[in-house]
């Protein structure tokens, strides 16, 4: 399997760094010890300088917990589109922080307002706690829309990996609730079934998500493996996906996600949903935080962003236009 040379190095330059760290084999592995390592492999992440955003912190305050948000605003006088948006992690790791770069640099070229969540983290939260709270925010944000300048008739949810799931699951919930608020979703290398059978699951060279490690996430994740059938953790299993947003879906070759993502796009255009999907060579799973140090990452970026600009701003984008 072919890889961007950009991304080896980049790779290599983490993984020596973790042997220096005396990282240890997975079945040791504690969510407390791999934060502490998802931090350190971080700073590997060349961070893009993004001028004339606007960013503020708030709460979504008016439950039993606080729950943070990350408001990312760009020049001019809106009404925006809005972009709520779930950063990845297996739903173990990461925050507002660790997605920042990605979401600034989404509102910068989308002229967006992007609006990161800081869903809470398993173990210590499992499912569904990280999936009810990406309900209430989506349902909050567009409660308060007219706050953040935004427009309602462009309201994208998205994410990344865990987040695109958790974007996903919040989908069909507000469709089957009959709630039309949402207008698009965009699904970065989105998790969509708890199954790791798939031919991409089964390939060598998958570099920084192996198939173990998913094993590891979803065991973090789930209270019981029966809950893995509900399509609320595994939105491949919806049973109506008809009516559900426009979807733009993306994957990439060295991932062991990326039959399960194109299988979702597949099975959400078979019920009638406008899809558009990408699946980019060279590129492994993870390669949105490689934007400031991997020109082709970089580059698919940007081709993601500016469909999401079509998909929000304009018509629909069908599967293969």
């Amino acid at each position: 399997m072919s890889i961007d040379i950009q991304v080896e190095k980049l790779l290599t330059e983490i993984y020596t760094h973790m042997a220096r760290l005396n990282h240890p084999p997975l079945n040791e592995l504690t969510p407390e010890m791999s934060r502490f390592y998802f931090q350190e492999g971080r700073k590997f992440y060349k961070e893009l300088f993004i001028p004339n955003i606007k960013e503020e912190n708030k709460y979504i305050s008016d439950l039993e917990y606080r729950l943070p948000i990350r408001i990312y605003t760009p020049e001019g006088t809106g009404p925006f589109p809005i972009l709520v948006y779930f950063h990845g992690g297996g739903w173990v790791l990461g925050d507002l922080d660790s997605s920042d770069h990605i979401c600034r640099y989404m509102a910068h070229r989308s002229k967006s307002v992007v609006i990161s969540v800081g869903y809470r983290l398993a173990p210590e939260y499992k499912y569904p706690k990280p999936f009810e709270d990406a309900v209430y925010a989506i349902q909050w944000i567009y409660e308060h829309i007219h706050d953040f300048w935004g427009d309602p008739s462009r309201f994208v949810v998205g994410g990344e990996s865990a987040g695109a799931n958790l974007a996903a699951a919040a989908s069909i919930k507000f469709k089957e609730l009959g709630f039309p608020y949402i207008t698009g979703q965009l699904l970065i290398t989105p998790v969509t079934h708890y199954s790791f059978d798939t031919e991409s699951y089964q390939e060598e060279g998958t570099k920084n998500l192996t198939k173990e490690r998913m094993i590891w996430f979803w065991h973090h994740y789930l209270e019981d493996p029966s809950q893995g059938l509900e399509p609320y953790s595994s939105p491949l299993l919806v049973k109506d996906a008809s009516n559900l947003p426009p979807a733009l879906i993306v994957t990439v070759a060295a991932d062991p996600l990326r039959d399960e993502g194109a299988a979702f796009a597949n099975r959400l255009k078979r019920d009638g949903v406008c899809v558009k999907y990408m699946c980019f060579e060279g590129l492994v799973h993870s390669f949105i935080h490689m934007i400031g140090s991997v020109e082709l990452a970089r580059q698919a970026f940007d081709q993601i962003i500016d469909a999401l600009k079509q998909m929000v701003l304009e018509a629909p984008v069908q599967i293969g236009a």
